[in-house]
């Protein structure tokens, strides 16, 4: 049988954000259906992607989407990529699509499915779980697929990476090795994005690198790309670097890598590369990284290959919680590599989290006044979430330590306190009105100051590479935007200060009654 495949990045609940919010937030760029759509066609499998982001899915869309697929002698295959806070809506998606074509193969890949493959198993709409990296395993389900007969029928005992169902009875694959050599990989999918590539401010993104050796505890990446590092082949990265400049005219280009310094031996070479071929007076680069993996020889390459955006994960600015989360790097190294790199000139960025094990309010307000007191331009607090499969999630449910998943775990997601208020973690001791308050005060506050101010009106803003905010924003329609984001955030920040004190005054209360009783 032939296989077409439809390859869908769902959408989030709007219940965890506001659109007020949203309209400012970046349009991620799935990488991951990209990666996978690359290796398909390389093999002979033509692939559409659908987008939620841009465009939602409902039954009249689906129909549409089936019947353009839909030929003599075909199988048509669904896969879904799945966040934690978008697993309810996959199996929803998952659902209607077996509700209009029962014939219809459903899979679903992604960090959440690969640590949680029974969750997707148990809804009954997902026919098979794609675990860990997934360009060879998807390949080798579709080759096993292209076979006649019902799906229930077809043999896919030795396919590495998979679950699935035989009959009633779950069945999980012995894992897939992860995949040693990167350059065997083709190209990354552009050309499937391009026509909405202005809708995507991370549009022109590459990859250089994947997996990561450190183990932050607070980190799910791993669940799919791993520790072990591995490259991507200079001709290769280059290769990427030179398609979107040439053919889609980009003039910022972000890596994406878990740790794109992890090793000298890759990126040192890169920059030499990327000046050699004089890239850098075409295009500039933004990179995350940590601070601990900068010294002034990188830093110089990196100014060199016009790197015009470095972000750090800070996280907090107690060295008692970097040793807690495990970060493998010290408070004092991320200040040093923030304040050498913006003395060479580069826009740096930072992340920080609220709400770790063990955090006080005087961690929290420690970590305020160290941010605020560092040459940052832009700089995202976050309240902690506890991915499932984390070594912080396992270790909080063995501590026996309360964890709130509501469903479609919607409240897994850095927006979440934006909008409600049922956090998935508060640390022992912490008021949760106090923490999210105070983490919008954090986020508000930093850029109210006159220096922030000042760089809001004088510099492209990213956000943790979250919040995009071009040169000028101030004099197009990103004003109205900000005058309405600015609007719900202080209408937001009253409603959750009123909560607190109204549970201060309660508290008081019962304390007085228990007193007199």
């Amino acid at each position: 049988m032939k296989i077409q495949v439809l390859l869908i990045n769902p959408s989030i609940s709007s219940k965890t954000q506001n659109p007020a919010v949203t309209e400012v937030i970046r349009c991620s760029f799935p990488m991951s259906l990209g990666h996978i759509a690359g290796y398909l066609e390389a093999n002979g499998y033509p692939v559409r992607i659908h987008d939620e982001q841009l465009a939602p899915l409902g039954p009249e869309e689906i129909r549409r989407q089936l019947n353009g697929l839909r030929q003599a002698d075909t199988r048509i295959v669904v896969g879904l990529t799945t966040l934690t806070v978008t697993s309810g809506r996959v199996y929803e998606l998952a659902r209607m699509f077996k509700e209009i074509d029962p014939d219809v193969a459903t899979m679903t890949g992604g960090i959440h499915a690969s640590v949680l493959p029974q969750e997707g198993l148990d809804t009954g709409v997902i026919d098979f779980v794609v675990r860990g990296e997934g360009e060879l395993t998807t390949v080798e389900l579709l080759q096993a697929l292209s076979q006649e007969g019902e799906l229930a029928e077809i043999d896919v005992s030795g396919i590495a990476g998979i679950s699935y169902r035989k009959g009633s009875a779950p069945v999980h694959n012995p894992a897939r090795e992860l995949i040693s050599d990167l350059s065997t990989l083709p190209p990354f999918a552009y050309h499937l994005f391009e026509k909405n590539r202005q809708h995507y401010s991370g549009f022109s993104s590459i990859q250089s690198s994947r997996g990561c050796p450190h183990a932050c505890i607070f980190c799910s990446q791993r669940s799919l790309t791993g520790k072990r590092y591995r490259t991507v082949s200079q001709e290769r990265v280059l290769g990427d670097i030179d398609l979107l400049v040439n053919k889609y005219g980009a003039t910022t280009i972000r890596f994406l890598d878990d740790n794109i310094a992890a090793s000298k031996k890759h990126i040192m070479p890169l920059l030499s590369a990327i000046v050699a071929r004089k890239y850098h007076t075409r295009v500039s680069f933004e990179a995350p990284m940590r601070g601990d993996n900068l010294d002034e020889e990188l830093l110089d390459k990196l100014k060199a290959a016009n790197f015009s955006l470095v972000t750090f994960g800070l996280e907090t600015g107690s060295e008692q919680l970097m040793k807690v989360i495990n970060k493998g790097e010290t408070v004092a190294q991320v200040v040093r590599a923030i304040r050498m790199t913006a003395a060479k000139g580069i826009t740096v960025g930072t992340t920080l989290i609220f709400g770790l094990p063990t955090e006080t309010r005087q961690d929290r307000w420690r970590t305020i006044r160290l941010v605020f007191s560092l040459p940052l331009d832009s700089a995202r607090f976050n309240i902690l979430t506890p991915y499932p499969d984390t070594p912080l999630y396992k270790d909080l449910m063995e501590r026996g330590e309360k964890v709130t998943v509501l469903p479609g775990w919607i409240n897994f997601s850095v927006q979440y306190m934006w909008e409600n208020d049922d956090l998935p973690y508060v640390p022992p001791g912490t008021d949760k009105y106090e923490l999210i308050l105070t983490t919008m005060f954090a986020n508000l506050a930093f850029y109210l100051r006159p220096q922030g101010l000042r760089k809001l009106f004088t510099k492209s803003v990213a956000g943790g590479n979250v919040v995009h905010l071009p040169k000028r924003w101030y004099m197009s329609k990103y004003l109205l935007s900000m005058l309405r984001v600015l609007f719900y955030l202080l209408q937001r920040f009253l409603r959750v200060g009123g909560k607190m004190i109204l549970r201060k005054l309660v508290g008081s209360g019962d304390q007085r009654s228990a007193t007199k009783a």
